[in-house]
């Protein structure tokens, strides 16, 4: 690390209503042994999810629905 250089602890990423829907799928399907192991290094899955939910509930959700794609590839 650099003088002067700081570390950030804090983001903003912009999401889409389809994207928040993605993560909080996610953290439903957490099984409880992934959920303590995330809680332990990270923080709790619930409060990030709540913190999530507010903001998606916020969102215009009107479009959400089924969406076939023709070729689903992972994006990471």
């Amino acid at each position: 690390m650099e003088i002067g250089e700081e570390i950030m602890s804090d983001v903003n990423v912009e999401l889409n209503v389809h994207e928040l829907g993605i993560l909080l799928s996610a953290l439903q399907e957490l099984d409880g042994r992934d959920e303590r192991r995330i809680a332990r290094e990270y923080g709790s899955v619930s409060t990030l999810y709540e913190k999530l939910y507010e903001q998606y509930k916020q969102m215009d959700s009107s479009q959400l629905g089924i969406r076939y794609e023709t070729i689903i590839e992972p994006s990471f």
